[in-house]
This record gives structure tokens, C-alpha cells and sequence, in this order.
């Protein structure tokens, strides 16, 4: 690059140092020739500075120039990492919104795989019921379990905040006595139908005794009335379809029926209404079908889960033994699967009407201590409990069509005692505590991962033997109840109930209470189920006829119809007017539906009938005094506000004025004629100056006592 002003400067200075050289030549100085040669010298040491400023400035501008690209390059690098971090996020987002339907398409996939190879794999039923899978979704289902998936990552449950309330102790069954403590591992010791509750005695034979648990008090001292049944009871249950029939099975092989009374159970007895015998081997549990009536899956001592007719007191259906001790039977919501829980470290599913063998299978807890098994959300899920190699205690949720491994393992710790798992199919909430132990952990099951998600634990003040859930139509739905519990402790039972914190609790919740399972009346009878029939249970609703939903209520009543005119105050309507809003009235109401007038009606009559009104006030209550003696009281006070002022002022410490001041205050908060004559007095003697103390007493104190 090249730099003017540097060049004009050295020729200015050459310039400038020759002139001096003339001069210094003329003036006999130096020659010629050493002028000569500075000058060279000179004008070499410029032209070789100028040579080094022109290199340094090309070395900064390609210095400046690298760098200009550095951060062009740079600048590329960010734009590309930023675009690159976005389309990692719009992909992350994707996935994330599309989650849910994939997972829905793979299902439809699956279940179309299915169809299709039904013939092979056995998954279509003779009437259309997919294997492993709940009947078809109805509107109360899918409201009852709603997808969990949301744009927020925070899930939002409904019943995180429950509450476990005890009984008032009035309700409690007091002074149990001889409560057995031995029952097997198999049995929760404790069942309970809508009446009754059955709690195993001890003692030679075998002594269950039957309780009303809606009777509470105190029970007389003296020997319990109960069933002897000759042998050790293993395992209970009442007849979902007959309250008031009770099977136990025992250690002998026997499966006895007693009949209950319906005033319940006064005198021992040990006469049971029927015995079911097959071998010898002992009863271990006693399962009953959910839909059918008449069908009672039972698991002997020899691994064995044979399924009897009771209407024909046969074994109609025997399945395949299992290799190890059986811990857990449930059958599936819709009746037609049967799933097992074996020491061996199996779960099972089998299709008892199709093959004795199991048609799914899958691992299971590794641990030797019992278990339990349940379905969920409908049959789509199973749920076991049970043990590691370690002892720990653990939940396993499965997919029902997939047992090869849990979908999730929940830990939670180290305890000798069995987990009892209670499953509400309505609120999706699972209950599980043990004996011995004073809590009661609850989860709600969903359909998405991690698929147990915590709610609020009930902590009780003392430890339980036993804890049995009472139907659902059992429950208060005014108070916001969704679960019942009976809750068995070393000497007492007492009512558990499990609520939600609701505001407007006169109104019906129907987003906690969808249609419930009908399980109190059977869909098919014995014969029926066995020759392979299959019907969908009913729901029945739990809505009082006299409770509005919270969406009726919450909307809002229509204006009036602007035609309607609008009387005068003061003026009452005439004939015109009352028809001309009769006529508006009947054309508003016609736009509203039968269904909603009617509840509104309804909602109307509850909340008149929950609104007192009281004309009466509360100084009507209250004693007075009569007018006489109000009267005489008032001049008496009068007089003796009078005599003071006139003692002052004959002392010369009031002035007339002042006295004066004071009568007209009586005669203000006095309306008798005592204050009249009380200032007439007073004038009396300020005219008479200074009147003796004889003379004001004639003036002002006898016309008070004749007023008296």
C-alpha cells in the first residue's frame, strides 16, 4: 500500500539538505563529494523504511482480513448448531405429541394382527372378544379413564388429594374377642358383602363368625355366635349375587355353604346348607365369576384350579396343574380369562373354556413369599404383588397381551408381611397395606409410563389384622365418598371411609362417579357361561334422583323475553299484562327440554328444602320489663337526679343555667310528665332565688310521688 505523505516529507527533506549543501559549499564546509554521499545514504535508509512500513501494513491487512473470515466462519458454526439444536427440539416435540397416537395406532395394528390370526393364536372368542382385552369401550369408560397425556408434563389426578376418615366410634363393633391370627398367607382373613362381615375365630374345628357391620356398639361379653365347621378354614367368600349365602373352604378338601339369617347369625351352628367335595387335598382359595352366577373357581392343595357348577354341585372344568403352590386367582372384568400367580415365579393367563392351558405366560417376582394378582383399567392391565430375591417388596404392572416382561417394577421395602392389593375399577385407584401394619398406600394405575403414579397415603393410629373394600353403591355420594373399608384391629372393626375435597358437595360429582359395575345381579347363569356365552356387565348410575350434576347447575338461566312488559311500581298486573307474560313464559319454556326442566325443578325443591326461612326476631325472645314499672323506675331516677342538682345549687356549685342545661337533657331522653314538672320545679326556684330547701321539696317532690 502506498504512503504519500512519508514520500513527500523525504523529498522535502532532500530538498531542504541540498539547498544546505549549497550553502555549506559556498561557505568552504565540505565538498562536493561527502554531500554527494549523505545524500545516498539518506535517501537508501527511506526507501528502506518505506519498504518495512509497507510490509508491516500488508501483514495487517491479511491479518485483518483472516480474521474477518475466522468470524465469518464462526458465525456459520453457531447459525449451523443453532439450527441443528432446533430441529433436535421440533423432532423432540413431535415425538412427544405423536406419542399417543402411535401407541393408539400400534394397538389398532395389533389388535387387526389379531383378527387375523385368530384361527392360529387363538385370540378372537365365538362371539367377537378380543383375547385379553375388556369389552368395548362404552362413553362411561372412556370418561372413566381419560387419556393421562397432556401438553404439560405434569400430571393432574383427581384423586391425589384423598382422604382416609375412621368412623365415628359409635359405628365401631367393639370387644372382639378369640380373633384367629393364623389364617394362611392365601386369604386376607377378612370378607365383607353390602350386610354382613365374616372374621375367622380360633379354636378346635374351625369357627368363622358372621357380623352386621352396619350395627355398631359394643358386643355383651359371653361366647361369639359363629359356623363350626369341623375342620381348619383356609380361605371365605360371600355370593356376589345372594348375600346371604357364605362359602368357606377348608383343610379337608370341603367347600361348605351356609345360609345366613336375615337378622343375622344369633346361635352357634355347624349344619351347613350344602358341602362340595372333589378330593382331599385342602381348599386353599375360593374365587367366584364377576358376571355368572353359579360359578366358583377354587384352588386345591395338589396346584390345581378347578372350576364347579353349583347349580349341577360338579366340577365342570379342571385345569392344568401348576408346578408350584398357587398364591393369587382373578378373574378378568369381562369373565372370560382367569389369570394365576404361582410360587414357581410365573403369572398365567388361561381361557378355562378353551383349553386347561395357559395361553399367556410371562416372569414374575423371583421371590418365595405369597403374592397377588388383579386386573386394571378394564382387563387392558395385571398387577401383581409380591417379593424380590431380596425380600423387598415390589408392584409389577403388566400388559395384559404382553406378558413376556412388567411394563414397570415399583420397589418399596423390606417386610415379612403380604401386600393386599384392592383395586377401584371407577376411580382407577389401587389399595394396598398389609396385616400388621398401619398404613395404607394408594396409587393410581394409568395407561401411560410409569404407570403407578403416588397419591395421598392413609396413616391409621394402630395396626390392622385385616382391611376388606365394601361394594361400590355402598358409598355416600354426598359426602364425596368413593371407597369404603372395613378395617379389622386387634379388638374392634371399624368403618374406613376414603373421600375427595370437593366445594359444592350438594351437587352430584359426575366426573368422580361414572357408571358403575352392576355386581350385585348376574348376566349369565352357570349353564350359560360354561356352553361359552359372553355378555357385557351393566353400569348403573350413582346420581340420587334428588342431586343435580355440576353442569346443570352451573348454567346460567336465560334473560327474560324482552317482549314481557314491565308494570309500574306499585301497580299490580292486569289480565292483559298477566297473559301477555303467560304467553312469553310458555314460548321461553318450550325452548328448554323436558329433562333440564326438570332438573332444575329438582335443584330448586333441594335447595328450598335446605334453606330455612324464620320470620321471627330474636327480641321477641328476650324478657322485658312492664310499662308501670318502667315508668316508676324512670321517676324515681328522675327525682334523684333532681334532688342532686338542687343540693348544688343551694351549695352555690351549679348555676341556674347549668341546672336548667341538666332538665333539658332529662327532658330529652324522657318522655314522662315527671321531667315536665322536674323544670317547672327548677324554674320555680330560680325565680324564688334563694328558696328554702321546704319549698322546692313542695314544688318538685310531691308532684313526682303523685306521679308515682
Amino acid at each position: 500500500m502506498a504512503v504519500p505523505k512519508p514520500a513527500q516529507r523525504s523529498s522535502v527533506s532532500s530538498c531542504s539538505s541540498s539547498s544546505n549543501n549549497k550553502q555549506r559549499c559556498s561557505g568552504g564546509y565540505v565538498t562536493n563529494g561527502d554531500t554527494n554521499g549523505s545524500l545516498c545514504t539518506s535517501s537508501s535508509s527511506l526507501a528502506q523504511l518505506r519498504k518495512t512500513f509497507e510490509a508491516t501494513s500488508e501483514k495487517n491487512d491479511c491479518s485483518k482480513e483472516e480474521r474477518a473470515r475466522n468470524l465469518e466462519n464462526s458465525a456459520d458454526s453457531l447459525e449451523q448448531a443453532e439450527d441443528e439444536s432446533c430441529s433436535k427440539l421440533a423432532s423432540l416435540r413431535a415425538q412427544f405429541e405423536t406419542r399417543g397416537g402411535t401407541e393408539d395406532a400400534d394397538t389398532g395394528l395389533a389388535k387387526r394382527d389379531s383378527e387375523v390370526d385368530g384361527a392360529a393364536d387363538e385370540v378372537v372368542t365365538p362371539h367377537g372378544s378380543v383375547l385379553l382385552r375388556a369389552p368395548p369401550a362404552s362413553p362411561s369408560a372412556l370418561r372413566r379413564h381419560p387419556a393421562s397425556r397432556t401438553r404439560s408434563f405434569r400430571r393432574i389426578c383427581k384423586f391425589r388429594h384423598l382422604k382416609g376418615t375412621a368412623g365415628h366410634r359409635s359405628t365401631h363393633i367393639e370387644n372382639l374377642r378369640d380373633l384367629s391370627r393364623t389364617t394362611p398367607g392365601e386369604s386376607d382373613g377378612i370378607a365383607c358383602n353390602s350386610v354382613f362381615v365374616v372374621l375367622p375365630l380360633t379354636g378346635a374345628g374351625g369357627k368363622v363368625s358372621v357380623l352386621q357391620h352396619q350395627k355398631g356398639g359394643r358386643l355383651a361379653d359371653g361366647v361369639i355366635p359363629a359356623f363350626l365347621c369341623g375342620a381348619g378354614v383356609q380361605d371365605f367368600a360371600f355370593d356376589p349375587f345372594d348375600e346371604y349365602s357364605l362359602f368357606i373352604g377348608c383343610d379337608d378338601g370341603k367347600v361348605q355353604q351356609w345360609r345366613l339369617p336375615p337378622e343375622g347369625l344369633q346361635h352357634s351352628s355347624n349344619e351347613p346348607e350344602a358341602v362340595l367335595y372333589h378330593t382331599s387335598d385342602k381348599v386353599t382359595m375360593l374365587r367366584f365369576h364377576p358376571l355368572a352366577r353359579d360359578v366358583l373357581a377354587v384352588v386345591y392343595g395338589d396346584f390345581v384350579v378347578r372350576l364347579w357348577d353349583l347349580q349341577q354341585r360338579a366340577v365342570t372344568i379342571e385345569l392344568q396343574p401348576h408346578p408350584d403352590q398357587v398364591f393369587s386367582v382373578a378373574w378378568s372384568p369381562c369373565g372370560v380369562y382367569l389369570a394365576t400367580l404361582a410360587r414357581d415365579g410365573v403369572v398365567r393367563v388361561f381361557d378355562p373354556r378353551k383349553s386347561g392351558g395357559a395361553c399367556r405366560e410371562g416372569p414374575s417376582h423371583q421371590g418365595v413369599r405369597g403374592g397377588r394378582i388383579l386386573w386394571a383399567l378394564d382387563g387392558a392391565f395385571i398387577i401383581t404383588c409380591g417379593a424380590s430375591k431380596l425380600s423387598q417388596r415390589e408392584v409389577s404392572v403388566y400388559r395384559s397381551s404382553d406378558l413376556s416382561a412388567p411394563l414397570t417394577t415399583l420397589p418399596l421395602d423390606q417386610s415379612p408381611a403380604i401386600l393386599m392389593p384392592t383395586y377401584d375399577p371407577d376411580s382407577s385407584t389401587l389399595f394396598f397395606t398389609a396385616k400388621g401394619e398401619s398404613s395404607i398406600q394408594c396409587y393410581e394405575v394409568g395407561s401411560d409410563s410409569p404407570y403407578l403414579f403416588p397419591l395421598s397415603h392413609h396413616k391409621a393410629s394402630s395396626v390392622h389384622q385385616g382391611l376388606t373394600f365394601l361394594p361400590k353403591h355402598t358409598c355416600d355420594v354426598r359426602a364425596v365418598e368413593f371407597a369404603r373399608a372395613l378395617r379389622l384391629t386387634h379388638s374392634t372393626l371399624e368403618p374406613l371411609s376414603f373421600t375427595v375435597p370437593r366445594v359444592k358437595t350438594s351437587l352430584f360429582q359426575d366426573d368422580l362417579f361414572p357408571p358403575t359395575m352392576v355386581t350385585w345381579k348376574p348376566r349369565l347363569t352357570a349353564s350359560e357361561w360354561f356352553s361359552g356365552v359372553n355378555r357385557q356387565p351393566l353400569l348403573v348410575s350413582l346420581q340420587p334422583t334428588d342431586m343435580a350434576t355440576r353442569e346443570l347447575s352451573s348454567s346460567r338461566e336465560s334473560p327474560p323475553s324482552e317482549s314481557t312488559p314491565t308494570p309500574p311500581r306499585g301497580v299490580s298486573l292486569d289480565s292483559t299484562v298477566l297473559s301477555a307474560t303467560c304467553d312469553s313464559t310458555s314460548h321461553f319454556t318450550s325452548a328448554i327440554p323436558e329433562h333440564v326442566r326438570q332438573t332444575q325443578s329438582k335443584l330448586e325443591h333441594s335447595m328450598s328444602e335446605q334453606i330455612s326461612v324464620s320470620t321471627a326476631l330474636e327480641q321477641d325472645n328476650f324478657e322485658g320489663v312492664e310499662k308501670e314499672e318502667w315508668l316508676v323506675s324512670e321517676v324515681l331516677l328522675v327525682s334523684e337526679v333532681l334532688l342532686v342538682c338542687e343540693v348544688l345549687l343551694v351549695s352555690e356549685v351549679l348555676l341556674v343555667c347549668e341546672v336548667l342545661l341538666v332538665c333539658e337533657v332529662l327532658l330529652v331522653f324522657s318522655l314522662t310528665g315527671a321531667c315536665l314538672r322536674a323544670v317547672m320545679g327548677f324554674l320555680v326556684v330560680s325565680l324564688a332565688n334563694e328558696a328554702p330547701y321546704s319549698f322546692f321539696y313542695l314544688v318538685v317532690k310531691l308532684p313526682l310521688a303523685f306521679e308515682t
